[in-house]
């Protein structure tokens, strides 16, 4: 590796470590304000989240769904489409798995569990079909689309919750129980219930990374991503890369809320997501698009979410102060995308001046 190479691979890292910071520091400052110690509520929020054994496992399974809606997003970002909709696919998947593990009877927990998986990817592709056809089909732009399945998304959860699919049994509104064969089995037991569910979201980020560098189609799919124009004058079928991106993005962000169903709750709440398809939007962004590295985020972001039960219990400071975090998050990548543009402007300006003289 020459000098060059090193340094641009050492930007790259730095860049997501200082926004993050940057957010952290913006979100300090709200503290401040609420008449709090930034010093005393991080450290409660680090305790609550690494603190203990049940805090490191409750991070890691928060982790998993917001991983898979990493995934999502960086798929379909491949493929020149903005997956904004991986919380109402989310839910979806969560949905159909939950249907599998409840009426496919009599199955071995080695057939039952996939076949609950599968289930999970086709409630959130089914849920993506849509939008991917409006956009490959009309040209549609899909920001507002999305959004809007999302809320249809909440709202169907609500009937099957609360009406089609409600058990007469439960203490609180939910569907009823999965069976015992389509739960994950535990890598750690009670009383932590640590599953497999962590393994799944390795095998699927090292599977990313080698279609998207070893494979044919996603070598395509990143040319769509990276310059639709080009990509369509080398000959390269855009509208099949953007209609398969969104679909597989939608699977994923599917299997994200199977794996919550079928890893930790074994039954469908309304409330199972406490917004878990939108925490991988900005994981998606700071990790360049490298699903490996968008491990690392969700890990973040899950003892964030661990952590803000601890904060709010010890220093009185509301869990909403994660989505300050998390917006501030956004608009510090916002800013820097916005930064990276002037900046590559200016050097072309500059270079045409150059070859004008």
């Amino acid at each position: 590796m020459n000098l060059n190479s090193f340094k641009l691979r050492l930007k790259d890292a730095l860049v997501p470590l200082i926004l993050i910071f940057i957010a952290f520091l913006f979100s300090a400052v709200w503290i401040s304000f609420m008449g709090k110690s930034p010093l005393e509520a991080y450290s409660a929020l680090f305790a609550g989240a690494f603190g203990s054994t049940s805090g490191i496992v409750n991070t890691i399974k928060k982790s998993v769904p917001i991983a898979f809606a990493s995934f999502a997003v960086i798929v379909s970002t491949k493929a020149n489409v903005f997956n904004i909709g991986a919380e109402g696919q989310l839910a979806m998947g969560a949905f159909g798995a939950t249907m599998a593990g409840i009426f496919l009877k009599g199955l071995p927990a080695a057939i039952h569990i996939p076949a609950a998986i599968l289930a999970a990817a086709l409630g959130g592709m089914a849920f993506a079909l849509i939008p991917a056809l409006l956009r490959v089909k009309r040209g549609i732009n899909l920001l507002v689309v999305l959004l809007l399945m999302n809320n249809i998304a909440r709202f169907l959860l609500q009937f099957f919750v609360l009406d089609a699919f409600a058990s007469d049994n439960a203490l609180v509104p939910s569907t009823d129980r999965i069976m015992e064969s389509a739960r994950l089995p535990y890598l750690i037991g009670p009383p932590y219930r640590l599953t497999i569910a962590i393994l799944i979201v390795l095998a699927v980020a090292i599977i990313l990374e080698l279609f998207f560098r070893r494979s044919t189609a996603g070598y395509e799919m990143r040319a769509v991503g990276l310059s639709p124009e080009a990509a369509r004058y080398a000959g390269i079928d855009i509208n099949r890369y953007m209609l398969l991106g969104l679909l597989l993005s939608g699977a994923l962000a599917g299997v994200g809320g199977g794996l919550e169903i079928l890893g930790n709750h074994h039954r469908l709440y309304i409330d199972f997501s406490p917004g878990y398809g939108y925490d991988g939007i900005p994981i998606a962004l700071l990790s360049g698009g490298s699903p490996l590295i968008s491990i690392l985020g969700s890990l973040l972001f899950g003892a964030l979410r661990t952590g803000s039960l601890t904060m709010q219990a010890k220093v009185g400071i509301s869990d909403e102060i994660i989505s300050v975090i998390q917006g501030s998050l956004i608009l510090c990548i916002a800013a820097n995308y916005f930064v990276k543009y002037l900046l590559n402007r200016r050097r072309a300006d500059k270079k045409g001046k150059e070859a004008a003289k």
